[in-house]
């Protein structure tokens, strides 16, 4: 982490990011099986490697269907560029336009409108929506009421994956101060799952007032948007913190694509794995068998334990060193009882009982040594059992922990996340780097 403080306190974080995203990436050693299977994320991630280069920031509205995002943004850009009626639905696809103002430390900043979350029936089709939206670099969440439920699982859905938000109330020209302070209220008491308390901006992207016509009739007419505070707030954003988003984007990409990655490698190699695992847990039941020493087995035990940790290393293309191995195999043993307390436990107690059979059998003409063979058998079956656990747990570790030189935008990506605090805002200070690897995963398993 020290590395990754240095790095980020020289000049140009861009510069640095996209060097260290470079570097990583060459560094994975990809075979070519996986630079096909992956290559649509290897685009991605260069295309937003590209982004950061030139310093090319997209921001992009998303929300329910018929909530005024392309009216919001005409109002931004002050000019009738994404259609907008009083029609709902009116965005079917999305749409793209370079907002013509100076920003500082960015060289382009391109706002993109997509579709409704509600307005896409295909499920398909809803992903894909979704996952240009998560493309994008800074998300502007628009509602026009209180928040339901389809709001808030894409609010969380965004959160998980670190995306920078912005929630903004539209059309609050509707309600008197009393009733925006009860709207506010309910929607900041239902987003309780945020840590810090997240700004909601309130606009009036496209205000009407009804007229009376001199032939009596009544009329809407348009009136000025009001949209100038959260304006100026997002020139603010953009300014101080453009490059910034764009470091975290390109991060959470390649972070993702490792995981993916970790997966994919874990799943290929499983029955070598078991393989593997099985070789090891024979070797120490051996020695078990044939040893009389209950300290020698256990230094015996973690030096073929912490072999087994750097050859499932390799096999993942994962690798670690001896130090870094007995050090994995010892927190397991500390997390797990078996491979702890427990084992040590249970080892010494059929050793001291084995050895008071073995001491007796002079006294009783050798019948107290019948015993020791299923004490012994019992000692093989935990050693070969632990053993299995050890190659287990040290597998799941590779898939959810990571290494300092693989996983450098993991650990840069958590530092930025938890070193700016208007990030944190944004981001509700939910949790950083949430992850599902977790859920389901047993499958990648030795």
């Amino acid at each position: 982490m020290a590395e990754i403080e240095n790095m980020i306190k020289e000049k140009d974080i861009s510069t640095k990011c996209t060097f260290l995203l470079n570097q990583w990436e060459k560094n994975l050693n990809l075979t070519k099986y996986e630079r096909t299977k992956f290559e649509s994320f290897l685009n991605q991630l260069d295309f937003q490697i590209k982004k950061l280069e030139k310093k090319e920031l997209q921001i992009s509205v998303f929300g329910r269907v018929g909530v005024g995002k392309s009216s919001l943004l005409n109002a931004l850009i002050e000019k009738q560029i994404f259609p907008a009626d009083v029609l709902n639905g009116n965005t079917k696809t999305t749409k793209s336009y370079t907002w013509d103002k100076r920003f500082k430390s960015l060289n382009k900043v391109e706002l993109i409108d997509s579709p409704g979350i509600d307005e896409i029936n295909n499920a398909h089709k809803q992903a894909i929506n979704f996952n240009n939206v998560l493309d994008t670099d800074l998300i502007i969440f628009v509602i026009d009421s209180d928040i339901n439920r389809i709001d808030l699982n894409s609010i969380e859905e965004l959160l998980t994956h670190n995306k920078p938000i912005l929630i903004v109330l539209n059309r609050c020209d509707q309600w008197n101060t009393r009733e925006t302070k009860l709207i506010l209220s309910s929607i900041h008491r239902k987003l309780s799952f945020c840590k810090q308390k997240i700004k909601i901006s309130l606009v009036s992207s496209s205000p009407r007032e009804a007229k009376i016509k001199p032939n009596g009739t009544i009329r809407s007419e348009q009136k000025t948007p009001k949209v100038d505070i959260f304006k100026n707030e997002l020139k603010d954003i953009i300014d101080q913190s453009g490059e910034l988003l764009l470091c975290i984007n390109s991060l959470r990409i390649a972070e993702q694509f490792y995981k993916l990655l970790k997966e994919n490698r874990l799943l290929k190699k499983k029955e070598k794995a078991q393989s593997l695992i099985g070789k090891y847990a024979t070797l120490k039941a051996s020695g078990i068998a044939i040893n009389p020493f209950l300290m020698i087995d256990l230094i015996t035990g973690l030096a073929l334990d912490s072999a087994l940790v750097i050859q499932l290393s390799q096999l993942y293309g994962l690798e670690v060193g001896g130090p870094s191995a007995r050090q994995i195999v010892k927190k397991l043993s500390f997390q797990n009882s078996l491979l702890g307390g427990a084992q040590i436990g249970i080892q010494i107690t059929l050793n001291i009982f084995k050895q008071i059979l073995i001491l007796v059998a002079p006294l009783t003409g050798g019948l107290s040594l019948a015993p020791t063979a299923p004490i012994a058998i019992a000692q093989v079956a935990l050693a070969i059992h632990a053993t299995k656990l050890i190659g287990r747990l040290a597998a799941y570790k590779f898939l959810n922990d990571t290494n300092k030189k693989d996983g450098r935008p993991r650990l840069m990506l958590n530092y930025l996340l938890k070193k700016n605090s208007d990030l944190r805002i944004m981001l509700g200070d939910f949790k950083f780097l949430t992850s599902n690897t977790a859920k389901n995963k047993n499958h990648l398993l030795p």
